[in-house]
């Protein structure tokens, strides 16, 4: 089959990447290491690595028409704090199980995070400018982004400029105090990476996720989102083949020529897009002999250590909490008594050890009696090693804090699936096991993501884009750094 495009991976955004160039025309083929296509979305080997997906950017939904291959949108989620006396309900703006004053001052917080994240939304759906060489077109870009920093007003203005590079924990201690509230929030801004609410920077991710909100776990969950993606391609006319590992890039005369597999086929194209990491992507498929000395000095010191272990607990019954009440089947429940609860931990992970108590993000799936679990500050590169005593180590500490949050768990717990980051990288051939493929901290976002220099998509190869979770916007399940990437290809004329 003659190929106009070929698709590293199909992760969420390799297939966001196929589906929006096949709408434009283009043969494309997606090459998928893993049995079953949705990278981390997918369930080969029986577990989700990104178990609580939240829906796509609503431009990539409508732009692949995706309600018309089965993807329906869910309610908004709602957040269960755990670790006080009695559950912390989260919906939005509004919270219940803390007292009025409480409640009121989170409203009124969470009003102005979200009004400051406006000014900073319209940068995720845009090419990052460059801060050198660039042309007007990346001035008004920059101009742009100020623009809309600057129509929030004098006072909220002032307040971004002056929150954007501080920790949560200062600013949640100063608006709400902490406690299971707070630490929800907090768990929200270091969620997969690796600071804690004490490290500068840490409001940023916050307003970065609260810039996508308010959006759904779509009814199928994961599973539905990758269906839907999938039949998206094929319905463009572009092809999915699993079980099609790629062991380098085909190159000639600086450009990209195609692909080579594991066993030796060759498959050529024009373009090629890559949903792999960064560093694996440059130094591992296309490498060095094609890069200046900066570039890979860049890759490879790009910060990209994984902090997600990843557990799924099947359970005798349903976990319940204070009360006795069940979560509901769209519940996001974070076990996190406090801020300090996530430092300590994070404070464990600094020296390469697994924290006694990790904080927890989980979801209850009655259908399969699972309890899916993102135990937070796990390091990738333990000292000693992911021995079987470690392993075991922290599984066990994952049940001890459920069990003092969900009285009884522990005695429903009849069998244990765990991948550690270390697990995931292997698995995933990702660098550090980080789910985002590299930190959400201002050193890598908007045009300094993945690195400098590498920010709008192009690799140095003609022909060759980055459409994965290490470009811009970054990880989470919004689909747009595919959505972006393919734009950019196709605005350049590749493929053709």
């Amino acid at each position: 089959m003659s190929l106009d495009a070929i698709v590293i991976g199909a992760g969420h955004n390799g297939l966001v990447a196929a589906a929006r160039l096949g709408q434009a025309g283009r043969r494309v083929l997606v090459v998928e290491a893993e049995a079953v296509p949705g990278g981390l979305l997918g369930e080969a080997g029986g577990m989700r690595v990104a178990a609580m997906p939240t829906g796509l950017h609503p431009e990539v939904a409508r732009g692949l028409a995706l309600q018309r291959h089965g993807l329906r949108p869910g309610r908004p989620l709602a957040t269960l704090a755990l670790g006080g006396a009695a559950p912390v309900r989260i919906e939005g703006a509004t919270v219940t199980g803390v007292d009025a004053a409480t409640a009121a001052a989170f409203a009124d917080l969470h009003r102005r995070l979200t009004r400051q994240a406006s000014a900073l939304a319209p940068m995720m759906l845009k090419v990052p400018p460059r801060l050198r060489d660039g042309g007007w077109g990346e001035l008004m870009t920059l101009a742009r982004l100020g623009l809309g920093i600057r129509l929030l007003g004098k006072a909220d203005m002032r307040e971004l400029l002056r929150i954007l590079l501080s920790n949560v924990w200062d600013l949640l201690n100063d608006e709400i105090g902490d406690g299971p509230l707070a630490g929800a929030l907090a768990m929200e801004a270091t969620l997969g990476g690796a600071m804690g609410p004490r490290s500068p920077g840490t409001v940023l991710p916050l307003l970065y996720r609260l810039a996508g909100q308010p959006r759904a776990m779509p009814e199928g969950g994961a599973g539905a989102i990758v269906a839907a993606l999938v039949q998206a391609v094929e319905a463009a006319g572009g092809q999915v083949r699993t079980g099609a590992r790629v062991a380098a890039l085909l190159t000639g005369d600086d450009r990209v020529e195609g692909v080579r597999l594991e066993g030796g086929e060759e498959l050529r194209a024009p373009l090629v897009l890559s949903n792999a990491h960064p560093r694996a992507t440059l130094l591992d498929l296309l490498g060095v002999r094609h890069l200046d000395a900066e570039d890979v000095r860049r890759a490879w010191r790009m910060a990209t250590e994984g902090m997600v272990a990843r557990l799924d607990l099947a359970l005798a019954a349903a976990p319940a909490l204070s009360g006795g009440a069940t979560p509901g089947l769209g519940d996001r429940i974070i076990v996190a008594p406090g801020m300090g609860t996530l430092e300590t931990a994070f404070n464990a992970s600094k020296y390469k050890e697994s924290p006694d108590k990790p904080a927890l993000e989980c979801h209850w799936d009655g259908a399969t009696s699972r309890l899916s679990v993102s135990a937070q500050f796990v390091p990738c590169h333990l000292k000693g090693g992911w021995t079987a005593e470690a392993r075991d180590r922290l599984t066990a500490n994952v049940v001890s804090v459920l069990d003092a949050a969900m009285p009884g768990l522990a005695a429903k717990v009849t069998g244990v699936t765990l991948a550690t980051p270390a697990d995931i990288e292997a698995r995933f051939t990702l660098p550090g096991g980080h789910w985002h493929h590299g930190e959400f901290r201002v050193d890598q976002m908007l045009m300094l993501r993945p690195f400098a220099g590498a920010a709008q998509y192009r690799m140095p190869v003609t022909g060759l884009y980055l459409c994965g979770a290490g470009a811009h916007p970054g990880g989470d399940v919004t689909g747009l750094p595919g959505w972006n990437a393919a734009g950019v290809a196709l605005k350049d004329g590749r493929g053709r």
